[in-house]
């Protein structure tokens, strides 16, 4: 009989793509009425294309953090994984949406540049949820002996 994937410690592919997706979707809720207030301005105010190209990308890794968070926040394996993974996911149904919203496809170059973009900005901001997670701060010392030169200075002039 083979051991299961938890006794292993092994974290199975299919709880990654859970929590990606989990992550995608509640992200793109905001994203999506984000987009399309941000398509009513632009029509209304008639914005250059260079200014809607820049609150675009705002929103593109807005929505990157937004769904590497949910996805990686009660994780339980390697979050850099599991965020790689949704900023993917992310950018992949951003590029979806947005051709549909725009009816015409977009450039696949471009696309490609925004999946590797959603792959680095999910890895590094859960490697950074993973570094914060669990940390309430430094713990203070309880005697005079333990405290730094500093503490002490700061004490000694109240």
């Amino acid at each position: 009989m083979e051991p299961s994937v938890k006794a292993v410690g092994k974290t199975p592919f299919v709880t990654y793509l859970k929590d990606a997706l989990k992550g995608t979707l509640i992200s793109m809720v905001f994203t999506t009425a984000a987009i399309l207030l941000l398509a009513l301005i632009v029509q209304e105010t008639k914005l250059s294309s260079a200014v809607a190209e820049v609150f675009n990308q705002i929103l593109k890794i807005g929505g990157i953090l937004a769904a590497s968070y949910f996805a990686t926040k009660s994780f339980p394996g390697k979050r850099w994984l599991c965020g790689g993974m949704t900023g993917i996911l992310y950018m992949a149904v951003n590029y979806l949406l947005i051709s549909l919203i725009t009816g015409m496809w977009g450039s696949v170059p471009l696309m490609f540049s925004d999946l590797l973009m959603g792959l680095l900005i999910g890895m590094v901001f859960a490697i950074i949820i993973a570094s914060f997670k669990g940390k309430a701060g430094p713990a203070r010392p309880k005697s005079r002996l333990h405290r730094s030169p500093f503490q002490r200075m700061k004490r000694s002039r109240n």
